[in-house]
Formats: structure tokens, sequence, C-alpha cells
């Protein structure tokens, strides 16, 4: 059982990072989408609700497309550690 977990973690962290590199760049499209919505909000829209709830939803975005890319970077870092570590130890 234990050894079997120990192979999945490992094929999943191990995967090359052109295979990872594109939900990387996923999380840093949606992240700049979320400056973009919430630059326009404050350039644009007049301070009401309306802009309040663009803003949030801007904030929104650029949480989420740093915590996906920031997924993705330690998925490749920790991919890199274990093929320099190891070599086939499992």
């Amino acid at each position: 059982m234990q050894r079997n977990w120990r192979k999945a973690f490992y094929e999943h962290y191990a995967t090359p990072a052109e295979k990872v590199f594109p939900q990387f760049k996923l999380g840093v499209v949606i992240f700049f989408w979320g400056l973009v919505v919430m630059y326009s909000a404050n350039q644009l829209l007049e301070p009401s609700l309306a802009q309040e709830i663009v803003t949030l939803i801007g904030l929104g975005l650029i949480g989420g497309g740093f915590l996906y890319s920031m997924l993705a970077q330690v998925r490749m870092l920790i991919g890199r550690f274990l093929t320099v570590f190891t070599k086939n130890k499992l």
C-alpha cells in the first residue's frame, strides 16, 4: 500500500516540466486578466456597489490565478528535486 502511494506521488511530481508549464501559463493569464478587470473597474466605473463587486471579481481572479500558477511552479520544483535526488530508488 505504501509503495503504491510513493509511486503515485513520484509519478505526479516527476512529470516533465513541459507538461506542467501550460498550467503555469494559464495561471499567469488568469492573474493578469484579474489585474485588467480590477484596473478597468477603478478607471471606468463610478464609485458604487457595482464597482466594488467588479473589483472583488478581479481580486478573485488575481488570487485564483496566483494560486494556480504557484501550484504548478511548486510541482515543477518538487519534480526537479525528485529527479535529481532519486535515481530509481522506488
